[in-house]
């Protein structure tokens, strides 16, 4: 008999299922392969250092941790090479960001996060225009999400876990445990929907740069596993189903000037969905009423961060009755 039945494979669900799968418990994942999925577009980014301030996300050392543990767990399992670490470029979009940068310098927090800087000459002989220099991140990753759930579903098949099917709302009686990781599909969601998600559209345009360095500068330009190079990206509060838009492209391209693609191609431009929150924290946790059904969502545009580490605590939660994270705890809206 399935212990618990997950609905979705994005990156959550098939985290979810497989902390669950590895602490023996028995789960079938149902993928009804909806369109809009953030997880289908996603270019996997760890970045730890973020915003114009520059500052370490929340709990970004037990995150780099858990992703480690996590990815190359099923690294060895399956026989698959998706988690690499890069050396991530923060390109300085003013003189207080430069000076801040340097300041951190000398703050031995951030040496786990920080390897030098280069000036903008050197920037130039390397295709790249950043007036102002820029920092050099170390401990930034970079999955491969589709290669890893390409990964997660051949396992799933083979062990008879996965059904392409979406789930049936009016089963609910059966009391099996249900854990709900639809992304932003939640708002369809009857047991849920009432939570404060705020789901957000981003674009992403695949590109020939020919440059092979990960930059950013808010905005960012990542080296692909494959031929081309990804940059984005946009967000959109308000036309979550309209696809890539050529104000998207346009957009994308304004911000991630450093990079010239006067003489490139675009292979592909795509969009998805992001599961955000108002809070910016997941919510996780089970329903106040029903207590076979619980949720897993609202990882925003830090999925690949913060997924391993939050579905390690869910996993500890549904097997152990260990508490769940204050920040991420869904019964901080009840």
């Amino acid at each position: 008999m399935t212990d618990f039945i997950i609905v979705g494979h994005g990156l959550a669900g098939s985290v979810m299922a497989h902390q669950l799968i590895e602490r023996g418990q028995k789960v079938l994942v149902l993928d009804a392969g909806l369109p809009h999925s953030a997880s289908a577009v996603s270019v996997g980014l760890v970045n730890p250092l973020i915003g114009p301030k520059l500052n370490p996300p929340f709990m970004i050392r037990d995150c780099l941790m858990e992703n480690e543990l996590f990815f190359r767990q099923c690294e060895r399992s399956w026989g698959s090479d998706f988690y690499r670490s890069i050396p991530l470029h923060r390109l300085f979009i003013s003189e207080k960001q430069k000076k801040s940068w340097k300041e951190m310098e000398k703050n031995p927090d951030f040496f786990l996060f920080q390897n030098g800087q280069l000036n903008s000459d050197q920037y130039q002989k390397m295709g790249i225009q950043a007036r102002l220099g820029g920092g050099i991140t170390k401990n930034a990753w970079q999955l491969d999400v589709s290669r890893f759930l390409k990964a997660s579903k051949d396992y799933l098949i083979a062990i008879k876990a996965l059904k392409n099917s979406s789930f049936e709302f009016k089963r609910k009686e059966n009391l099996q445990k249900v854990i709900f990781c639809e992304g932003f599909r939640v708002l369809e969601n009857p047991w849920f929907k009432g939570l404060p998600f705020a789901p957000a559209r981003g674009e992403v345009l695949s590109v020939q740069s020919g440059i092979n360095l990960a930059l950013s500068n808010g905005s960012w330009h990542l080296p692909g596993f494959a031929d081309y190079a990804h940059m984005g990206s946009t967000w959109d509060h308000q036309n979550l189903l309209s696809g890539p838009t050529e104000r998207g492209k346009q957009e994308i391209l304004e911000k991630c000037n450093f990079v010239d693609l006067k003489k490139s191609d675009f292979p592909q431009h795509s969009s998805g969905v992001r599961s955000g929150t108002k809070d910016r924290h997941p919510i996780i946790g089970v329903h106040p009423v029903h207590k076979n059904l619980f949720l897993f969502n609202g990882f925003g545009s830090r999925g690949t961060s913060t997924i391993p580490h939050y579905a390690k605590k869910m996993t500890d939660f549904l097997l152990k009755n260990k508490s769940l994270p204050s920040e991420a705890n869904l019964n901080r809206f009840i």
